[in-house]
Order: C-alpha cells, then sequence, then structure tokens
C-alpha cells in the first residue's frame, strides 16, 4: 500500500509541475457578442450583395466585421442592429446568448459554431427584405488554438478544459472545449451573459486550471465532427480515477486508451468494467 501512494503522490506531483506551467501563460479571454454569418445567397436576398465588405478585421485570422447590420424577430421580441461577420459561409448562422434568446421568445441550443442540426426558427430582415431560416443557436464557449499552442498547452482539439477567467469578477468555467486549427489566433470565446458574470474588461486574460478528456481521434480533422466511437478516448493525464471514468462514459465513448506512463487506479478499472468501457493498453 505504501509503494502504491507513493507512486501515485509522484504521478500527482509531476501532473502539477506540468499543467501548473501550462497554466501560468494567460491567454486572451474575449467577449463574442451577438452576430450573424450569412450563407452567399441568403447575403444576395437581405442585401443585393455578392460578398461582404470589411470594416475591419477581428481576432480570429481571416474574419472581419462587415457594414452589414439586420434585425433579428422572434415571437416575443426585437434585437435590431446586429453585426454581420464575414466572410460568408456555407449556412446562415446567428449566434446569441440565453438573455438574447428569453428577449426573441425563441428556444436555442447551446452549440459549437456550425452545429446547426436542431437549431432554432428566427427571422432576419434587412430594409423591406425578411427571410426566416432555422440558424439560431446560443453559442458555447471555446477556447481557439493553434496547432502549436495545443502542444504548447499539451491538449487535444476536441478536448474539454477547465478555465479561470480573471475578469474583475474572476469565474471559474467547466466543460470548454479546445478548438485546434491553423487558422486560429489564441483565444477564449465566452458571451455577453458569461462575460458579464466574470467582469470581463479589455485585456481580460484566462488561465487553463485543469484537462479533462478527450473524445476525439487521435488524429481528427479540425473543427469537423468526429464520432465518439470511431477510436479509442484518450485521457491526458498521468493518473486516471474512478471520476475520469464516468466523465468518459458521459462523452459516450465505449474504450479508453491507457498509455504505459498512465496509471489507472483500482476503482478506475471497477468502474470501467462495471460501465462496459473497454481498457487498452499500450503504447
Amino acid at each position: 500500500m505504501d509503494s502504491i501512494e507513493a507512486i501515485v503522490r509522484e504521478v500527482l506531483s509531476r501532473l502539477k509541475s506540468e499543467v501548473g506551467a501550462c497554466s501560468d501563460k494567460p491567454i486572451p479571454a474575449e467577449m463574442s457578442a451577438r452576430h450573424v454569418h450569412l450563407s452567399a445567397e441568403d447575403l444576395k436576398t437581405l442585401f443585393g450583395l455578392d460578398q461582404l465588405k470589411s470594416v475591419r478585421p477581428i481576432s480570429q485570422p481571416g474574419q472581419f466585421l462587415s457594414e452589414c447590420r439586420v434585425r433579428l424577430i422572434g415571437p416575443k421580441g426585437i434585437l435590431d442592429n446586429v453585426a454581420v461577420l464575414g466572410p460568408t459561409r456555407g449556412q446562415t448562422q446567428v449566434e446569441i446568448s440565453a438573455t438574447d434568446a428569453r428577449t426573441l421568445g425563441i428556444s436555442a441550443p447551446v452549440r459549437l459554431s456550425g452545429e446547426l442540426q436542431d437549431a432554432a426558427c428566427i427571422t432576419l430582415q434587412a430594409g423591406n427584405t425578411v427571410i426566416t431560416r432555422n440558424a439560431a443557436i446560443i453559442a458555447r464557449r471555446h477556447l481557439h488554438m493553434t496547432p502549436a499552442d495545443a502542444s504548447a498547452f499539451g491538449v487535444r482539439h476536441g478536448q474539454s478544459v477547465c478555465v479561470r477567467v480573471m475578469g474583475s469578477r474572476p469565474l471559474i468555467l467547466e466543460d470548454v472545449p479546445v478548438r485546434v486549427s491553423e487558422q486560429s489566433a489564441l483565444a477564449l470565446h465566452i458571451d455577453t451573459d458569461e462575460a458579464n458574470a466574470a467582469g470581463v474588461g479589455k485585456d481580460c486574460t484566462c488561465r487553463i486550471m485543469s484537462i479533462g478528456i478527450s473524445a476525439v481521434p487521435s488524429n481528427p480533422v479540425a473543427d469537423s465532427p468526429v464520432s465518439p466511437a470511431a477510436s479509442p478516448c484518450e485521457l491526458s493525464g498521468r493518473l486516471i480515477t474512478d471520476q475520469d471514468i464516468r466523465k468518459l462514459r458521459s462523452s459516450g465513448c465505449t474504450s479508453l486508451h491507457v498509455s504505459r506512463n498512465q496509471i489507472i487506479t483500482p476503482l478506475a478499472r471497477d468502474t470501467a468494467r462495471d460501465f462496459g468501457i473497454t481498457l487498452i493498453y499500450g503504447g
């Protein structure tokens, strides 16, 4: 028993030093206010334009604030002067906060950008032109990184992390998915509700506190949907606990890769067996 405790202490010490070094690096925390992405077809319909004109770039490379504005109309309310961001996308998407959804009187799901399969119905107006689309989502908080950033922080695309937002009212946010792409700039994106709760102002930063499980394959395509069952899940920590296995189950994964540098507790092994999660050792 003493030898097991010694091993666990050593692993936790190493893990603390690794995560501690990573979490010392500040990450910009940015408030993402309500906005709209238009498809080329809807841009033509609403504004008679073939492409959007940039007023100024925004933090993510290649994206910009356009000169276009729309009105959002819901069953119970209206939001005016909503910014349209460019460039155009394959589908029109309306990103709002939970407070905005209540104002409009719609029930919008919390989703990452591009996940529109059950988006709420919303009406968009520009001048005298009106269109109605299933396009409204409450933007899920997320963390943008390049592959180099991900390597430095020891995370993978699709993993969830816990971050501490260092606003005037510091706030810890759990279940923040990491989105890795070459076309990214390091930044945490949160909506106005979350930003106001944390007292986010200019030059606000956050830090990664802990790293959760990955429910995507080892080599995913950045920012693309991946089936959790396509490949064994992986955990970034050295020590795998019962709590990790329970979180793993909730992600829908059915197998876990345990590397030779990791230690899985006896209780975690028993929990994995009870949940039908296959443990794959090696590597």
